[in-house]
């Protein structure tokens, strides 16, 4: 086959190549002034984080895990030690308990400790009251020498004086009625009554021994009495008693009479 190249052929071709060129571009260039420019794109954002997967034991897998141990406690914030250890033993010097030594019911020492020496002692019984004293004699401890009148001579001595008095009174009195006033009419008379009866009753015998024997002891009895009040007997008296006591006192500047003293 063969080619003919005609002249004026090529020609043509390349000013219609050229053309269409120049349309294409100015189209092109149409269109990019027709549309706006569009924005610079924005940076693309980033992705949330994950979140934290569950502790393990819990949720629907502790649940779905049979026997899972229960999680860790947290540790201690900052700042705080360890704990202080134990107490250690009991410091020297606590020995054992003195002997006799009994606590009371409920109570004790704690566990490693001794009471001090001497704490919860018995203590000895006390004593009698009141215990008889001799010059001299040693005093016991928990006791003083304390004086008192003697109330044994004052007790014998009223009693003696009263009881012989009272039989005197009543034989006069039914002397007097009986109309013999005169004669056992001192029997009223203490002490020296008797005596005086001797000589009105003209007493002999048995009267006689009687009347002196009633008045001896009217006598006897008033000087008992008196000797007990004026005199005085020491005696021991313990710590915690008081002491009462009557004795004979001065009453104004020329009189005496009975007081009470106490003590403690």
């Amino acid at each position: 086959m063969r080619i003919r190249w005609r002249e004026g052929r090529p020609g043509a071709m390349l000013h219609g190549a050229c053309a269409t060129l120049i349309l294409t571009a100015l189209s092109g260039a149409g269109t990019a002034h027709a549309q706006p420019a569009q924005p610079a794109a924005q940076p693309a954002a980033q992705p949330p984080p994950p979140p934290p997967p569950p502790p393990a034991g819990t949720g629907a897998e502790a649940q779905g895990q049979p026997g899972a141990q229960p999680p860790p406690p947290p540790p201690p914030p900052p700042g705080y030690g360890q704990p202080p250890p134990g107490y250690g033993q009991p410091p020297p010097g606590y020995g054992q308990p003195p002997p006799g030594y009994t606590y009371p019911p409920g109570y004790g020492p704690p566990p490693g400790y001794y009471p001090p020496p001497g704490y919860g002692a018995e203590y000895p019984p006390l004593g009698p009251k009141r215990m008889p004293f001799e010059e001299g004699q040693p005093i016991p401890p928990g006791y003083r020498v304390e004086t008192r009148a003697r109330k044994g001579l004052i007790v014998g001595g009223a009693v003696t004086f009263g009881v012989l008095y009272l039989l005197s009174a009543f034989t006069a009195s039914v002397a007097v009625d009986s109309g013999d006033s005169e004669e056992f009419g001192p029997l009223f008379i203490p002490v020296a009554g008797p005596f005086v009866t001797i000589g009105t009753a003209e007493a002999q015998g048995v009267g006689t021994f009687a009347l002196v024997l009633d008045g001896v002891g009217q006598a006897g009895g008033v000087a008992m009495f008196i000797a007990g009040m004026v005199t005085e007997e020491k005696f021991l008296l313990r710590n915690d008693q008081a002491k009462i006591s009557v004795t004979p006192m001065m009453v104004g500047e020329s009189s005496f009479g009975l007081g009470i003293r106490g003590a403690m």
